[in-house]
């Protein structure tokens, strides 16, 4: 074989997963009553649309398993009352927006810039605590 040809070898890499240890029924039953006490506690407050102003947003939500699913309607400008939890899922859908700097061309990978802003999407503002 001549030298400028370089041999390419296959390399096979073998991940193992974390196997994960389950809770004992009382301790996971516990948590589960905690977490939907804080989820479940209803806010007051305007609800935001920042993508479309004066435009609206529906999205199917579930959080527990075994719970309904549930179609939620919301109207920018409106003030409602939602569960804790729901509120902080809302304010934390965000996106991405690319920045294309002629500068930073040939650090893009795939053809996609590698500087972002994150902008938030929705925002409910609270009134008050129940």
């Amino acid at each position: 074989m001549p030298p400028s040809i370089k041999r390419r070898i296959m390399r096979i890499t073998e991940y193992k997963r974390k196997q994960a240890v389950p809770l004992d029924r009382e301790k996971a039953s516990e948590l589960i009553k905690k977490t939907r006490k804080e989820h479940e506690k209803m806010v007051k407050g305007k609800f935001e649309f920042l993508d479309a102003n004066g435009g609206w947003i529906d999205f199917t939500y579930r959080f527990f398993p075994g719970d309904p699913i549930q179609t939620i309607h919301l109207i920018h400008g409106e003030v409602v009352d939602l569960p804790m939890g729901l509120v902080k899922h809302l304010n934390n859908t965000v996106k991405k927006v690319r920045k294309l700097d002629m500068v930073d061309l040939d650090q893009t990978k795939r053809g996609v810039p590698a500087a972002y802003n994150i902008e938030s999407r929705l925002r409910f503002t609270p009134v008050d605590f129940y």
